[in-house]
């Protein structure tokens, strides 16, 4: 309401300037001679038409074109001692012979042609107290830096230089703010940039005065409001936060693997520990020792300060550590026994989870290519069980256990890419693994993953070998021992048990057995899996461990794969002599 009635003075003053200079025009026009160029100016609209910008009591017919003599009949006398032969072509350079010393570092890119608007790119400053800091045309003008000669409704009264007539107190400039229209040179109330007369301050002032009473009653009225909205604006800018080390009540809150300080927060407003989000984070960055802060569970109270939360995530005995180790090469039924023993859980709840290994692992994983089945009963998980140290939730469930190890299993054969690299190699990941499986039961050195799994590719994908079968002692032993049954070493191992027609794992009799063993006979760590799906190069078809370090021996004939017994037999292996 105030711009609008501000608005209406502004416009009265313009119109009363505007007939001021009417009235000046008509009264000497007995005194000017028309020519054949002004009557044609004057018929298109002059100036107004023309969409040309006057300034400083500057008549523009004076000078119709820059590029040639000027008309003396036109000057007005302001254009302080300007010599028109300075420059001839505001385009191109002046002539400096013709300065009169008023052109003020004038850039003549500033007015390609006086008739047209000014490209404020090329201001140089010097154009009547503007300021170059002002007005960047690529953006939005910046208030603080207006020297007078623009009219904006917000503005700050610290940056006026006053540098320019029309500035903020004589054109529509009112104490609190800047009316509509200010600032303009059709204000003044004649020519040669003269300022209006101190009876046009005053009333201005007393239209200032006037608003100023209007906006203190409406403050007057809108007090209340601002009072009562005071706490919401200060806890915006506070940081909620509690005191102290919480209440009594507690609860666990879980640290996953490689979360952020953000995650680790989000977690704890979402249980009630923090307050917010900024007063964990806040504090976390303020304490070096928050970078140490570990995966896990932890217990933690209820509404306790970000300090505190930090300092209990970092101190051990919060920390509910259900930590349970599953080494590599344990089989299924090793594993429950110690997630039973370390977690309080019976080993029948573990074989009922993972009766159907399809709930946790998808089913691709179970497609072969060599034709045969897979494994079923308890051997159907195996080679799931990622070998790992887990902690485990609290009051977690068999369920809960065996998806977590298969969930880690899935993240470490995603990341290395074993599926895909399984299916270069022309075989399926599910056949991969248990390459893998028996490189984990075979090997002791890690240089001898990949050497096993290229023996047990050329025994069974290629030709070269008569049966096609593995003839290995280690799936021998893996039938035993799922069947409750005590595993033997290699030379205690009987015929009969190495031939049962009744073992799914038997290895030794084609064509019923030919090929890789009906599943996984271990759960195989990292460096056995990428060795099954980056075998190395060669024809090798026998290998055997020739000494009690672990040293492996490899043949491509059974002539060579006997030397290799005879050296193991050398070092103090029980094996027996080739026949």
């Amino acid at each position: 309401m105030i711009d609008d009635l501000n608005l209406g003075f502004e416009d009265h003053d313009r119109g009363r300037g505007r007939r001021r200079r009417t009235e000046r025009w008509d009264s000497g026009a007995e005194n000017r001679r028309q020519d054949a160029r002004q009557d044609q100016w004057q018929q298109q609209g002059g100036w107004a038409g023309s969409g040309a910008q006057p300034r400083d009591g500057y008549d523009p017919r004076y000078d119709s074109d820059p590029r040639y003599a000027p008309d003396p009949r036109y000057d007005t006398g302001t254009q302080g001692g300007y010599d028109p032969r300075y420059a001839q072509d505001p385009r191109y350079a002046p002539d400096p012979r013709y300065d009169t010393g008023n052109q003020g570092g004038y850039d003549p890119r500033y007015a390609q042609d006086p008739r047209y608007a000014p490209d404020p790119r090329y201001d140089t400053g010097t154009q009547r107290g503007y300021d170059p800091q002002y007005d960047e045309p690529r953006y939005e003008p910046d208030p603080r830096y207006d020297t007078g000669s623009r009219a904006y409704r917000k503005l700050d009264p610290n940056y006026d230089t006053n540098a320019r007539r029309g500035g903020f107190l004589e054109e529509g400039y009112e104490d609190g703010g800047l009316l509509p229209g200010g600032g303009d040179y059709r204000d003044d109330d004649g020519g040669g940039g003269k300022r209006r007369t101190k009876k046009t301050k005053k009333k201005r002032r007393g239209r200032s005065f006037l608003a100023l009473f209007l906006t203190l009653i409406l403050l007057g009225a809108l007090g209340g409001g601002v009072y009562l909205a005071y706490d919401k604006v200060a806890g915006y800018f506070l940081t909620p936060d509690y005191d102290g080390e919480g209440t009594a009540e507690t609860v666990m809150i879980e640290v996953k693997q490689d979360q952020l300080l953000g995650d680790i927060a989000n977690t704890l407003v979402a249980a009630d520990v923090v307050k917010s989000y900024k007063a964990f984070v806040s504090a976390a960055e303020a304490n070096p020792k928050a970078k140490n802060i570990q995966p896990g569970f932890y217990k933690l109270h209820k509404q306790m300060s970000g300090e505190a939360a930090v300092n209990a995530l970092l101190d051990p005995k919060t920390r509910d550590v259900k930590g349970v180790t599953i080494t590599e090469g344990m089989i299924t039924i090793q594993i429950y026994e110690k997630l039973s023993k370390e977690l309080g859980i019976p080993v029948a709840d573990f074989q009922k989870a993972a009766a159907n290994p399809k709930k946790f692992i998808p089913d691709w994983w179970f497609k072969r290519l060599d034709g045969k089945g897979v494994a079923t009963g308890v051997g159907a998980i195996e080679g799931f069980l990622f070998p790992a140290t887990y902690e485990f939730p609290p009051k977690a469930t068999a369920e809960q256990v065996i998806k977590i190890m298969v969930d880690h299993f899935l993240k470490v054969t995603g990341d290395m890419g074993f599926a895909d690299a399984a299916k270069a190699l022309n075989i399926s990941p599910y056949e991969a693994l248990i390459a893998a499986s028996i490189g984990q039961a075979e090997v002791v050195k890690a240089e001898d993953y990949p050497k096993v799994s290229r023996a047990l590719y050329n025994r069974v994908y290629k030709d070269g070998f008569p049966c096609r079968c593995l003839q290995i002692d280690s799936a021998v032993n893996y039938w035993l021992r799922i069947s409750g049954k005590v595993p033997k070493d290699s030379s205690q191992i009987l015929a009969g048990e190495q031939h049962n027609p009744k073992d799914p794992y038997n290895t030794f009799d084609a064509p019923k057995f030919s090929g890789l063993p009906i599943g996984p006979i271990s759960n195989p760590g990292e460096l056995a899996l990428k060795g099954a799906i980056h075998p190395a190069a060669g024809a090798w078809t026998f290998f055997v461990t020739i000494d009690k370090a672990g040293t492996m021996g490899y043949a491509t004939t059974w002539a060579g794969h006997c030397k290799n017994i005879d050296v193991a037999i050398k070092n103090g292996l029980g094996l027996e002599k080739c026949s």
